[in-house]
């Protein structure tokens, strides 16, 4: 299927937020898989759980908080030398497990999705059920994919406009998708055998057009940060290294890599760059950023200033941080990246014991809390030390610990998070009977290319609830051509929604009681009859 066979299924997407885009028709058979079109799906209403407590909703409810979340963004420099694409040669198998996916069919248009969910945002005019404005923008990290300085600087124009342009180093594309390799989906080669083994179109054009500038046109409400594994370690996997920072400068990419040495690669990532013999053109602005540059980016780049971190972050190395900003609500915004690699989380002692204090000061100041975080707790099982760490001092906190520490306190209601590239809701609760919601939004740069409408209620009588509404954007679901915005996104979703090794699946959108839902939970403040003694 070329561009033209694609404009005979045009289609543009612009329904009510209740009509998610689902993967539909095969239009193409592939020797080893079939790729499907994209539809809109059935109406989806909001399914009202009650894992924590039940009650009747008010038919006119108020609103107490009013966000859209987006996650997993993973901005990408797809030319960048310490990119380790060639993994894919290997295909999937035990050694490569925990590395895929290292290049991705759709990677050159993450902007371009995140540009048109950006304009869906601007456009929302307020909750159908409150008529409640959009109060913020609220991310869970991964916004960028290799801690590199021209991959942030791209990502913080694109939500606080201004020009994005990740078209580092040469005058031409650098990259595995050039149709020099036949282990990567090359759009402007039809034989590519990658493409015909997965019935992927051929869309001249494509790479040429995905790295010309983009003008961003910012968000209209303020957005709140969150630093991921992607944010903070080469590859999100291990630290930025001087022999790892210089491999990102230089001017050469590993063209083969060994299954041994990826199997090891977050104890010693030095032999998988051995091969290092693709030419590129270097580029300075891909330098690798440390935690406190990254912070200190977010100053001077629309509201609020800093977004969501503090002068003390900056002081002290720091990306965790509280924003009480949101009237009766504190946002507590965790760091669960571990500094001494891999890709699962976990938090250090004194993130723990600040965690407490917050905790503890929203308490007595009678404020509901919302805990955000890139890793959610099931993912926070990264123990891992730093060379010379004190094991009993510099122990890792792991998820489970958090969990406990936020169930020990009425206040929390919900902790949102992203990495697993998953729409998924669960309840969390302790042995008393009380808990809070575990929310985890699907991934920007995976399938299904989708954030979150998030909108606290209070139907009074001592019953609040969350409720949560999928995002898509307006891009074409049959792009048809390469030649606006809106049709770069919409290739970015038609193809991401046919990627095999994609983090969450073919399923990331997660079942109806994932998606739009309604979720109940008691009324923990004081005055309230729904409060807790």
């Amino acid at each position: 299927m070329n561009a033209d066979a694609a404009d005979a299924h045009g289609l543009d997407h612009r329904g009510p937020l209740d009509r998610p885009v689902v993967r539909g028709e095969v239009l193409t058979q592939g020797s080893r898989a079939a790729f499907h079109g994209l539809s809109a799906g059935a109406r989806e209403h909001h399914v009202v759980r009650t894992d924590l407590t039940s009650g009747t909703l008010s038919s006119r409810p108020r609103s107490l908080w009013h966000v859209a979340h987006l996650t997993d963004v993973q901005l990408i420099d797809a030319q960048s030398p310490s990119r380790l694409e060639a993994v894919h040669a290997l295909g999937r198998r035990p050694e490569t497990r925990l590395m895929l996916p290292m290049q991705r069919p759709q990677e050159l248009l993450a902007a371009h999705a995140t540009e048109m969910l950006v304009r869906r945002i601007n456009e929302h005019h307020g909750s159908p059920v409150t008529g409640a404005p959009l109060q913020a923008v609220m991310t869970t990290g991964d916004n960028v994919d290799n801690m590199q300085h021209n991959e942030l600087v791209a990502f913080l124009r694109l939500l606080s406009g201004g020009t994005v342009d990740l078209d580092s180093g040469g005058a031409a594309y650098q990259g595995a998708q050039d149709g020099s390799v036949d282990w990567a989906w090359a759009p402007e080669d039809p034989h590519n055998r990658w493409g015909r083994d997965h019935g992927f179109p051929t869309v001249p054009g494509l790479l040429a057009r995905g790295l010309e500038p983009l003008a961003a046109s910012g968000l209209e409400i303020p957005w709140l940060t969150c630093f991921g594994n992607h944010d903070g370690l080469i590859q999100g996997r291990v630290p930025a290294s001087p022999e790892l920072r210089q491999i990102t400068l230089g001017h050469r990419k590993v063209s083969s890599v060994r299954a041994e040495d990826v199997a090891d690669f977050t104890g010693d990532p030095l032999p998988a760059f051995t091969s290092l013999t693709w030419p590129v053109e270097a580029d300075p602005e891909r330098r690798p950023f440390s935690r406190e540059e990254y912070v200190a980016a977010h100053w001077d780049r629309g509201l609020p200033d800093g977004h969501g971190f503090t002068r003390r972050n900056v002081e002290d190395g720091t990306a965790y941080y509280s924003y009480d900003g949101f009237e009766g609500l504190r946002l507590v915004v965790l760091d669960t990246t571990n500094p001494a690699g891999v890709f699962e989380g976990s938090i250090d002692r004194e993130q723990l014991s600040w965690l407490r204090e917050q905790l503890d000061q929203a308490a007595a100041q009678d404020l509901l809390v919302v805990v955000a975080s890139h890793h959610p707790r099931t993912s926070m099982t990264n123990d891992l030390l730093a060379p010379g760490a004190d094991p009993q001092q510099e122990a890792r906190v792991l998820g489970e610990e958090v969990a406990d520490l936020l169930l020990g306190h009425p206040h929390v209601i919900a902790w949102f998070s992203g990495h697993i590239h998953r729409n998924r809701v669960a309840a969390h609760v302790g042995a008393d009977g009380r808990g809070f919601w575990e929310v985890s939004t699907s991934s920007v740069m995976d399938w299904p290319t989708q954030g979150r409408l998030v909108e606290l209620v209070d139907h009074g009588a001592g019953l609040l609830s969350l409720r949560l509404t999928i995002l898509d954007h307006d891009g074409p679901l049959r792009p048809r051509s390469v030649e606006t915005v809106a049709d770069l996104a919409g290739w970015h979703r038609a193809l991401a929604a046919n990627d095999p090794y994609g983090v969450g699946g073919f399923e990331a959108h997660g079942s109806t009681v994932d998606r739009n839902v309604e979720l109940l939970l008691p009324d923990p403040r004081r005055g309230t009859s729904g409060a807790a003694g």
